[in-house]
């Protein structure tokens, strides 16, 4: 007969148990010199800045490349009555008429939102678009890689400010450096905002610097970035707009993290959130009302659950702040 089997006594330790203690010992102190947090297990401090003039988080929707697909948004966020800060277009200006961009700009001064239109050319349009849908082209990214493509994304982002745009997505670091400069030297106006891309890929507070350094006013972090990172991207860029990705494209991953907008507020404010696309199978999908109907859906059920959780302990930027990026028309 087999002997029974005995669970021996575990051994206690003299090791602290309220958190994680990191093993490494070198790279510990220096990172502690810069207050970078050690690990993602741990108590995250919220932070103390809002917007100027007042409000810790907007909200945005992507992807509103069309008047059509504008006009059927805006139908429907007045119907579910929630707030909506500015729209994101995505494709890019150079598919857009000079008609349509300033149709788009009128209407979203009418109603009272800002919208903040995508820069090209870019690698998937341009003539070295074979390379960029190779397997190691797609690692390049959205960078332009010819002067041609630079010198046209300037005179892009001349049109859109002179048609009265008054934000501008960046996916190029090179291009933002420019623009600065132009904005810097009277050529683009001084509240012209830029914001940078998801594409730009700001997984951390140190990419994130470099971009704001640049002449970036708004960033848009990686998709998947935890509430540690977050923070510390935050505390290592103060004065910076974080753009946060809350539920993406079934392409993208489909994730949803609407259960997290109250924690992301008090890390990364101030922070506009980017709500609504996880509707969307892919961001170049065609969009008709039904869709646009079932991404102000999302976006209301996401508010539900944020307002269900403390969400009216926070408090929305001020419309006549910059980063609203209201058109002048």
């Amino acid at each position: 007969m087999e002997k029974p089997i005995v669970l021996k006594k575990r051994r206690k330790t003299n090791m602290p148990q309220t958190k994680l203690t990191p093993s490494t010992t070198r790279s510990n102190d220096y990172l502690n010199s810069l207050n970078i947090a050690l690990t993602d297990q741990m108590n995250l401090p919220p932070s103390q800045e809002e917007y100027e003039g007042g409000g810790q988080y907007g909200v945005e929707i992507p992807v509103i490349n069309t008047l059509s697909v504008l006009e059927s948004t805006i139908d429907a966020i007045e119907k579910a009555d929630i707030y909506v800060t500015r729209f994101n277009e995505t494709h890019g200006s150079m598919l857009l008429s000079d008609s349509e961009i300033s149709d788009m700009l009128a209407l979203c001064q009418e109603k009272g939102y800002g919208i903040v239109i995508g820069l090209g050319p870019r690698p998937e349009y341009d003539i070295k678009g074979s390379f960029y849908r190779s397997e190691f082209g797609l690692e390049m990214g959205r960078r332009n890689n010819n002067l041609d493509a630079i010198r046209c994304s300037i005179e892009e982002a001349l049109r859109l400010a002179e048609l009265g745009c008054r934000g501008i997505t960046v996916y190029d670091p090179g291009v933002l450096r420019l623009l600065n400069n132009l904005r810097n030297d009277g050529l683009l106006p001084t509240n012209m905002m830029f914001k940078t891309s998801t594409h730009a890929m700001a997984a951390n507070q140190f990419i994130t610097q470099m971009y704001a350094e640049n002449g970036a006013n708004s960033v848009t972090t990686a998709h998947d970035l935890g509430l540690a990172m977050i923070r510390d991207i935050r505390q290592q860029n103060p004065g910076l707009s974080l753009d946060v990705p809350t539920d993406v494209y079934k392409t993208k991953g489909g994730f949803i993290r609407f259960h997290e907008l109250v924690e992301i507020i008090q890390v990364a404010a101030p922070v506009m959130l980017k709500m609504g696309a996880s509707a969307q199978g892919h961001p170049y999908d065609m969009v008709g009302d039904s869709k646009a109907r079932e991404r102000v859906q999302r976006v209301a059920i996401g508010l539900e659950i944020f307002e269900r959780q403390g969400g009216a302990a926070f408090t929305r930027i001020v419309k006549t702040n910059p980063h609203c990026c209201l058109p002048e028309v």
